[in-house]
């Protein structure tokens, strides 16, 4: 066995420990090139510190802060609307027939009660006229049955006469049977004679008896007739109700104008077949539009919409006449908000004597309203909520000072307080968390 020495083993490879070395050295630059980086920044940033800390120790802390101001006494809301003309109707036809003439188109101004076309109705004219007739022979029973009741007047008159005539007679007989009686008994007259005048008391009184019987048959021949006359009368007073209502229907084929205004649309031309109603598919006849005033409806944001008020002035603006202002009016408010949209309906009138507004245009409605009482603006990072309410922190004396506050509306960015604060108070923009009531600070007002 061949056994190699060490030191032959280094006499055949000279560089092997050079190597070994070189490899050492670099190991040994590389953790100290870590511990210079890592180290030596912390030395000096705790040096830093310490001399902050040494430049700080007993100072205040420095807030940022803004003055409160106090929020527009006014408002104003820039709203879309739809004009509309004050009064608009579509004119339709009452009755049926065909278009006799069209006496107006469409631009043409009118009057109230003008003529704006006839009907030809030759079905209700025929009504009307058979109307008359059943009314001409209603009227002819009505004067015969009042003739009759006065002929049955006359006879149960002439009856009451002769019974009164038959009553005197009967007493009359009586009285002369009863003396020829007596005469009789006495021997002074026949029997004869008294028996004549018993018989004509009998006759009296079958006459009177004859005449009551006359008297009421002729009280019931009035009361017959009475009832004719009534029947004549209710129906003379339907036909004259019928032959009313076909002339109200016939006087419906003039169409009139219920309204000065402008004729906006018309559809027919002479000619045309017309149906009454105003249901499709009806042809409809005119629109007219009264714009001497004009109306707006708009919806006002919740935000002030109890600040409305009517009667308060409004300013309105279309876009083909971006220079003029024109006057409106709010006439109307809604009672409740829309629920989906948390808006007012409000109505504005517009005078427009010159017409230089037209319905359909698109407009700009602008609303000034001036609230009740004056609120503060506040940045919104300015609150400090706390379990009994919000809070901001007011500088005064310098000083912080923790200012209980009622908010009115929030919007974010900013917030209006009710109550708390006054207006040109110095309110901190965040306040830190260990800020306490009456700790020193030094306020730095918030640049742009």
């Amino acid at each position: 066995m061949h056994y190699t020495s060490t030191k032959s083993m280094a006499a055949r490879n000279p560089h092997g420990k050079g190597g070994l070395v070189v490899i050492l050295v670099i190991i040994a630059a590389v953790f100290a090139g870590l511990f210079l980086i890592g180290f030596l920044p912390r030395i000096a940033n705790k040096k830093d510190l310490e001399k902050t800390h040494e430049l700080t120790a007993g100072s205040v802390p420095v807030v940022q802060t803004v003055i409160a101001k106090r929020a527009p006494f006014k408002e104003q809301g820039n709203l879309p609307g739809n004009i509309s003309a004050i009064q608009y109707v579509t004119i339709n036809a009452r009755v049926d027939g065909y278009l006799k003439s069209r006496l107006v188109d469409i631009g043409d101004w009118v009057k109230q009660g003008q003529l704006l076309a006839e009907i030809d109705t030759p079905t209700i004219d025929e009504e009307l006229n058979q109307a008359q007739a059943d009314l001409a022979e209603s009227k002819a029973q009505l004067a015969s049955a009042q003739a009759k009741l006065k002929e049955a007047i006359a006879q149960d008159v002439a009856a009451k006469a002769t019974i009164q005539r038959s009553q005197a007679n009967e007493d009359f007989a009586h009285i002369t049977a009863d003396r020829w009686i007596a005469m009789a008994t006495k021997g002074a007259v026949s029997l004869q004679s008294r028996d004549e005048r018993v018989r004509q008391y009998k006759d009296a009184v079958a006459s009177l008896q004859v005449s009551v019987a006359q008297e009421k048959a002729s009280q019931a021949a009035v009361k017959s007739a009475e009832a004719e006359v009534g029947v004549a009368k209710s129906l003379v007073a339907a036909r004259s109700a019928s032959v009313a209502r076909i002339t109200a229907e016939q006087n419906f084929k003039r169409v009139v104008a219920p309204f000065d205004g402008v004729i906006t649309l018309r559809k027919v031309d002479p000619g045309a077949l017309i149906s009454s109603g105003s249901q499709m598919p009806t042809l409809e006849l005119f629109q007219l539009a009264k714009i001497d005033k004009l109306r707006i409806y708009v919806n006002v944001p919740q935000t002030f919409a109890r600040f409305l008020s009517s009667g308060q002035k409004a300013e309105v603006y279309v876009p083909e006449m971006p220079d003029k202002i024109f006057e409106g009016t709010v006439t109307n408010i809604a009672g409740a908000l829309d629920p989906s949209t948390r808006t007012r309906q409000t109505e504005v009138r517009i005078d427009n004597k010159t017409h230089e507004l037209l319905p359909g245009m698109y407009a700009q409605v602008r609303v000034t309203v001036k609230r009740d009482e004056e609120w503060i603006t506040v940045p919104g990072t300015a609150l400090v909520p706390r379990n009994d309410g919000t809070y901001v922190v007011v500088v005064k004396d310098g000083s912080a000072h923790f200012n209980k506050i009622e908010i009115g509306r929030d919007f974010g960015d900013s917030v209006e307080v009710k109550r708390g604060l006054a207006g040109g108070e110095t309110v901190v923009l965040s306040p830190p968390v260990d800020l306490v009531d009456g700790e020193k600070v030094e306020p730095k007002a918030q640049t742009d």
